[in-house]
């Protein structure tokens, strides 16, 4: 077995991938022409895979519930950059105006600083993100939150 395709079976069975990106990377590794144009193909396909650039939250209804509930269908997908961004621009505010929306933020029992957030916290938390996955029925629908 070659490393590339142990290095593919390795990130699967971590749940770092998944199937469908694990078996298009091992036909990337059996297909290529040669073997150092393979493994840059699957080095950057897996930089792809494992960079998240979206936080996607999906709402479906529950195909097995009964009743007549509403059926909602929800599919969001919020681009990573516009977080980064939002970081950048906190820093651009004013202390009068951060101190503001702190205390608002407070009042609504969010008990977190603001001031604190930096490029460097937000990349931990990104980096974190890649292992968020949730999935949980709520009022007869599925929801589902995970990092792509």
């Amino acid at each position: 077995m070659t490393s590339e395709r142990r290095q593919i079976l390795e990130m699967l069975s971590a749940g770092k991938i998944s199937a469908d990106e694990a078996e298009r990377l091992l036909q990337l590794t059996s297909a290529g022409p040669s073997a150092s144009a393979t493994a840059s193909t699957v080095t950057s396909t897996v930089a792809q895979i494992l960079d998240p650039k979206f936080i996607r939250i999906i709402v479906e209804p529950d195909p097995t519930a009964s009743g007549n509930h509403a059926r909602h269908h929800v599919n969001i997908r919020v681009p990573l950059k516009i977080i980064r961004a939002g970081v950048n621009l906190a820093s651009l505010i004013p202390n009068d105006a951060g101190n503001m929306v702190q205390d608002s933020l407070l009042s609504k029992g969010y008990k977190g600083d603001l001031s604190k957030l930096d490029a460097s916290a937000l990349d931990e938390l990104i980096e974190a993100l890649q292992e968020l996955s949730i999935d949980a029925t709520v009022d007869n629908h599925l929801v589902k939150v995970f990092v792509e």
